[in-house]
């Protein structure tokens, strides 16, 4: 018999084995759950595979639905604001030397400000091709077309379908190739156009057609990372593809349509736009190519994309099916299930944000201050806008990229609306570290935290550039890059409403040169043009920053000098007299003017205050020329 102090170790054996077997089974129990959990979890795992692939097709077809529809409306907003474009409309009104001038000088500077232009046109409503601009096959060069080379284009498709189109419609070509002497261009080069008609006095007046280069916009629209993607028409031709063997079958031979390379879907998906067979999803782009060709975007799940999902899916299972081992308790799967929805659903959210903050980071100008204005935080999109690192603007306010000659009185407005915690909206004029200038529109708001107190302000800007281009060419004078006579009477009305309002006097020169014409007929028309070229440069450098100068008309120039008196603007007008007594020329040329003087006065309208400085420059010309005559208040 075994004495009472009998250590453990020397239990029955039986007892030993009852121990060992009961451990066992515990532990097999334990390790049979763990099992059968990780094989449910890993088969709902696979069940979200699905759900994850649609989630991430919404998110594709979103962004490139607005990419799309951006780059399109982008488009249409260009060939509109060159069809209804001041020049453009004089051209046609009155079609002579100088108005075409003008107006090639508007198409030009639009496909220089666009790459992608490979043509830019004016079409008569005959059909003849009276502007036209050229891009180079490098993209290097843009060109105005001789008379010569231009051609009656009456009885293209283009021409006959635009001319039928009412005022302010669009047409849309079909997504083609270009062609060259009859052939498809080499290597290719994918195109699209976009026209629109032009009318006057209600008659069709001719059109603007834009001929832009596709490839680009192409390839972003069947980029990407979890899917193929084909381009297709209505009858099922292959358009674009990321494989170049598999692109435009239907305008090169040897190519096979989509019905060929995709046999099992591709009914159903030509039958019914928007379909889903299978893990096949497509969509229709018709409503932003409005071509008629009944364009879809074909998208396939990678294998790789779906790999990557199926792995990442056995290694939560795994690691699942260890805890649960590891704590060997009945209950334990219970608790597992829910860290892996959590870490499953954690990681989704976690992608779709990252996936969104790399796109606003990319594309969206922003930035954010503390409470004094100082940068914490930019965009990638600001910092490739102004040229800046981040590390060069952290700690600096925006003052590191403002222009200089921006009102005072702007940012004034600014900073006393958002510090009372409003939104302030805005163009704000800024300079790149390389010096070029940039226009952004902004929005800029207060920032509060969970307490409710400021911490701070955010800006979102967009970039426009191409529209201040624009404005800036309606309201300058093409040959002497001053103000234009449109610019001069936005001016005149703005200081006279002032004058009225705020008793804020200003005074109006009137500068014409004398003898021009003799300029002209002794030396030439480009003489002339250099003189006034030469004139306006000197009253630009000479008045001040709040002086509008601008040309009048013909040899006519005008001062709008805000805040000024009579005395000190005949003051201004003598000494622009005497500069111009120094200008040289590589012409025997001596350049004189006249000048009329004006200053408002109370009940004057505005016609009556340029009639006297008219009045007064009539005067300088009758009694010598080459002085300065300042005209007297009405008795």
């Amino acid at each position: 018999m075994p004495t009472p102090f009998q250590p453990r170790d020397n239990l029955p054996t039986s007892s030993k084995k009852s121990y060992v077997i009961l451990s066992l089974c515990f532990v097999a129990f334990g390790a049979a759950i763990a099992i059968l959990t990780s094989l449910i979890n890993y088969q709902l795992q696979f069940s979200n595979i699905d759900e994850e692939v649609q989630r991430r097709f919404v998110i594709e077809r979103k962004n490139k639905v607005e990419d799309l529809s951006q780059t399109v409306q982008s488009l249409e907003v260009i060939v509109r604001a060159l069809a209804e474009n001041q020049l453009t409309q004089a051209f046609i009104d009155n079609p002579n030397s100088a108005t075409r001038t003008a107006a090639k000088h508007l198409f030009l500077a639009s496909a220089h400000s666009h790459r992608g232009f490979m043509q830019v046109r004016f079409i008569d409503a005959n059909g003849f091709e009276r502007i036209r601009v050229d891009r180079s096959k490098d993209g290097q060069r843009v060109d105005v077309v001789a008379d010569e080379k231009m051609q009656n284009k009456r009885n293209r498709y283009y021409f006959t379908e635009t001319a039928q189109l009412p005022a302010r419609q669009f047409w849309h070509s079909k997504l083609d190739l270009n062609v060259e002497n009859g052939e498809i261009e080499r290597p290719v080069r994918p195109t699209y156009r976009v026209s629109t008609p032009i009318f006057s006095n209600n008659q069709f007046a001719g059109m603007v057609i834009i001929n832009a280069e596709a490839e680009q916009m192409l390839s972003q629209l069947v980029y990407s990372n979890d899917f193929d993607i084909f381009l297709i028409d209505g009858d099922g031709e292959i358009l674009f593809h990321r494989d170049a063997a598999l692109a435009w079958s239907r305008y090169l031979p040897g190519k096979e349509s989509f019905k060929r390379v995709m046999p099992d879907v591709a009914a159903e998906i030509l039958v019914s736009p928007n379909a889903a067979v299978g893990n096949v999803q497509s969509f229709s782009i018709d409503e932003y190519y409005r071509s008629g060709e009944r364009l879809q975007v074909v998208m396939i799940p990678k294998l790789e994309a779906v790999e990557q999902l199926q792995s990442g899916n056995m290694t939560a299972a795994t690691v699942i099916a260890a805890i649960v081992v590891l704590i060997s308790f009945p209950l334990s799967w219970l608790a597992a299930m829910f860290p892996a929805r959590l870490q499953s659903e954690l990681r989704s959210a976690l992608d779709a944000l990252h996936r969104t903050n790399e796109v606003l980071d990319r594309y969206v100008i922003s930035s954010t201050t503390n409470t004094d204005g100082v940068i914490t935080n930019v965009s990638s999109a600001f910092s490739e806008k102004c040229g800046y690192a981040l590390w060069e603007l952290e700690g600096k306010s925006h003052n590191v990229v403002r222009h200089p000659e921006t009102p005072v009185s702007l940012y004034q407005d600014l900073w006393g609306t958002i510090r009372s915690g409003k939104t302030w909206r805005g163009e704000l004029h800024n300079r790149k570290k390389s010096g070029e200038d940039f226009w952004i529109d902004s929005v800029i708001s207060p920032e509060y935290d969970a307490d409710g107190q400021l911490t701070g302000y955010t800006q979102i800007s967009q970039d426009i550039n191409d529209r201040k281009a624009i404005e800036k060419l309606l309201v300058t004078d093409v040959l002497t890059q001053v103000h234009n006579r449109r610019k001069l009477d936005e001016v005149l009305a703005t200081e006279m409403e002032r004058f009225k309002r705020y008793q804020q006097t200003f005074s109006v020169i009137i500068l014409d040169l004398d003898h021009f014409k003799q300029v002209n007929d002794n030396f030439g028309h480009q003489a002339g043009d250099a003189v006034l070229t030469r004139v306006a440069e000197l009253m630009k450098e000479t008045v001040r920053k709040a002086d509008c100068v601008g040309r009048w008309g013909g040899e006519e120039f005008m001062v709008v000098s805000a805040g000024t008196t009579l005395n000190g603007a005949a003051s201004l007008a003598e000494k622009l007299r005497q500069q111009l007594l120094s200008l040289s020329f590589d012409y025997p040329i001596k350049v004189t003017a006249s000048f009329g003087v004006a200053q408002c006065q109370v009940g004057e309208a505005l016609n009556q205050l340029i009639k006297r400085a008219d009045q007064a420059l009539y005067h300088a010309k009758e009694t010598g020329r080459n002085r300065v005559v300042s005209a007297q208040e009405d008795s």
